[in-house]
């Protein structure tokens, strides 16, 4: 629990990092998948040319691979020259460290470009100031069916940027969630394909129930998951419970109890009689 003294501790160590030019910086974290006739390719941009066009130097974008048992596969650098965006095959990037997984996380940070700093004691808050850096996710198969997805969560439990102290302070153990309901209705006739990936995005161990739920909030299916650090799991619900939910409910929704972060809601898998495969958050 953060006191209202530690509080105010932390908001001026915010504040002296970013007018020194070394404002706190959190990771945005996606899931991949490289398997099952899917691929998926990074999207990303210098979103600091949007908001500062006049600093003229690169970013340097981190990209953090993580298996999907949570732990630590390595990392590359990219360039990203100002206004510059970049796509990157996640397939390419696995090869370029070696690895081969068929699934995991990728989390990235993005470095300010030199120059950037003189800027920064201009912002109306610099006790607030954090940057962060989600970025898009392309899905695709063979056929050229393409599903785009914003990640929506970050790495929990390591800031960059900034000294130790705040590194460490603001790192911390991340706040778990609560019971989670989609607000996204599935139509429950005609699905013959539903996955479902739930991330442990944060640092501790923890246990989930991932389910699927009614109109009316009764369980037509669930199961439930133990995770590690930073582990996900891909659930396949059987196709046997898929074919008689109409039976019961025209509607349904996704849960997760609880998720295992503030904000570490599922991707869904979905696909309706023979159709293409469809793949959103939540």
């Amino acid at each position: 629990m953060i006191t209202a003294a530690k509080h105010r501790t932390l908001r001026t160590m915010r504040e002296r990092a970013t007018l020194r030019g070394d404002a706190p910086r959190s990771a945005g974290q996606h899931y991949f998948i490289e398997t099952e006739g899917l691929h998926s390719r990074l999207h990303f941009h210098n979103f600091y040319s949007t908001f500062w066009p006049q600093v003229e130097g690169s970013a340097t974008a981190e990209l953090r691979v993580y298996g999907a048992d949570g732990r630590f596969a390595g990392s590359v650098e990219r360039e990203l020259v100002r206004f510059g965006s970049l796509f990157i095959e996640v397939g390419d990037l696995l090869a370029e460290l070696g690895r081969n997984d068929t699934e995991g996380t990728i989390a990235m940070d993005v470095r300010p470009p030199a120059g950037l700093e003189a800027h920064l004691a201009d912002l109306p808050a610099p006790e607030q100031v954090e940057f962060g850096s989600p970025f898009w996710m392309a899905y695709y198969d063979g056929e050229q069916n393409y599903m785009y997805v914003h990640a929506i969560d970050k790495l929990r439990g390591k800031i960059f940027g900034g000294d130790a102290v705040l590194r460490r302070v603001m790192g911390g153990h991340p706040p778990g969630g609560s019971t989670w309901r989609s607000w996204r209705l599935l139509d429950t006739e005609g699905i013959t394909e539903l996955q479902i990936v739930v991330v442990n995005h944060g640092t501790a161990t923890g246990i989930a129930t991932v389910g699927v739920y009614g109109a009316d909030g009764a369980a037509l299916w669930q199961r439930d998951l133990a995770f590690a650090p930073r582990e996900l799991h891909r659930v396949v619900v059987p196709r046997e419970a898929l074919s008689t939910w109409s039976e019961h409910t025209e509607h349904a929704r996704i849960g997760v109890d609880p998720l295992l972060t503030a904000n570490g809601k599922p991707y869904v898998l979905l696909r309706y009689e023979d159709g293409p495969l469809s793949l959103h958050h939540g």
